[in-house]
């Protein structure tokens, strides 16, 4: 299989592009968050913990990269893990796009729409486990709609080992299992001599998840789970769930602007819809019942589903400018910009002054926000210590704080 395709060469130019911008826009040191947890697990060394929020293989990769380059700077390194995940994500997902029928053009503006977005964007120049598992999904993807296509074993074979490998990136795999089990009814009579060999390579796979429990370093319920999951995903409070539909609708069109209308065209063209609509249901469900304020990463996978609409839409409209996406980073420097003058940007440069208020929350990139001497001089003089939203991180702040002397 050639690595590049004739139809690829499209893509090089605006995904250079966008690497380029991605480096320009990392931060010197790792956000606050599970950033910061992820950076420092993965100096410290493998961490053989299987719970809801570890991630085994991606945490684990990190130390390893660590492991064979101990010269690069930890953060640097893991950071361009995730640039490095993220452009194949955008490279695949134009693979995806022109196996539906989606045409190059199309192609390259949706790749184009999802790689300048604020979460993807965002995702991609910290060190998280979002654009490495959207590589892997995106790569299962293909697969299954290469088999609904050609009908060719070898690719029911490739996805159920895809499907075993994302289970051990992240646990929200779980949500794939609909599209999964629909893909084996839908094709049975060719599958039915394979599927309990593929439902092994999965289960092979997946059950790396449970050493840890036989090790006793977690609970097997923590695969699945943790109290946050938990407080959101049986809350039924109907205004709560309002209110986390107009959250997600509101990062929906921060993300898509002004390319949303092209989803309704999109729609006309009924191929795999099906499949669309199955895959992308229990993804949708699971970010309004998970109201929490980074629940947004979560709508990444949704995202491939939609832009595989919106591609089809943009097919007809084919002298759409393949420019526009470009207009996204000013967009969101002028959203950032107005906003910092209004009292929700005063609000924003209050409660997150320490990682750069309003512009964090509105412009991707991270450079330029306040720097680590900064933030560390406010925390341990007492002014950030006490905030319940940086307590559970005090350990890795100290231990960070003392990597970055030491290098």
């Amino acid at each position: 299989m050639k690595l590049i395709k004739r139809n690829d060469n499209i893509y090089i130019f605006p995904l250079l592009f966008i690497g380029i911008m991605y480096i320009c826009s990392i931060a010197q040191d790792p956000s606050f968050g599970d950033s910061l947890v992820f950076t420092i697990q993965g100096y410290k060394g493998f961490e053989f913990s299987s719970n809801a929020t570890n991630h085994i293989l991606f945490s684990n990769f990190l130390s390893l990269l660590h492991k064979i380059f101990p010269f690069v700077e930890v953060h640097f390194l893991f950071v361009g893990v995730c640039i490095l995940s993220g452009i194949l994500s955008l490279f695949y997902l134009g693979r995806l796009l022109n196996l539906l029928d989606i045409s190059p053009r199309s192609s390259l503006i949706c790749i184009m729409i999802l790689g300048l977005s604020f979460t993807f964007w965002r995702q991609a120049i910290i060190t998280e486990v979002y654009t490495f598992y959207l590589l892997f999904s995106i790569l299962y993807l293909i697969n299954l709609f290469k088999f609904v296509q050609s009908k060719e074993i070898k690719y029911f074979y490739y996805l159920s080992f895809l499907l075993g490998i994302l289970f051990l990136i992240h646990i929200q795999t779980i949500l794939f299992l609909p599209l999964y089990l629909y893909f084996i009814f839908r094709n049975f009579t060719i599958l039915k001599m394979h599927i309990i060999y593929g439902g092994i390579i999965t289960g092979l796979l997946f059950s790396v998840l449970l050493i840890p429990v036989f090790m006793g370093r977690n609970t097997f319920i923590s695969i699945f789970t943790d109290n946050s999951y938990e407080d959101s995903i049986f809350n039924y409070d109907p205004s709560i769930i309002l209110k986390s539909i107009i959250r997600n609708l509101v990062f929906l069109i921060y993300n898509f602007l002004f390319f949303i209308v092209f989803l309704f065209w999109g729609l006309k063209n009924k191929t795999h819809l099906d499949y669309i609509a199955i895959g992308i249901i229990p993804f949708l469900v699971f970010c309004i019942k998970h109201n929490v304020s980074d629940g947004y990463v979560f709508q990444l996978i949704p995202y491939v589903f939609l832009l595989i609409l919106m591609g089809r839409g943009l097919d007809y409209f084919p002298k759409i400018y393949i420019i526009l996406p470009l207009f996204f980073p000013v967009i969101y420097f002028t959203s950032y910009k107005i906003v910092e003058k209004t009292s929700l940007g005063k609000t924003f440069d209050k409660e997150k002054y320490y990682k750069g208020g309003t512009r964090y929350m509105l412009f991707p990139p991270l450079n330029g926000n306040p720097d680590w001497d900064y933030f560390i001089n406010k925390y341990k003089g007492g002014a950030l210590y006490n905030d319940p939203n940086l307590k559970y991180l005090d350990s890795s702040i100290r231990e960070w704080d003392e990597i970055r002397k030491k290098n």
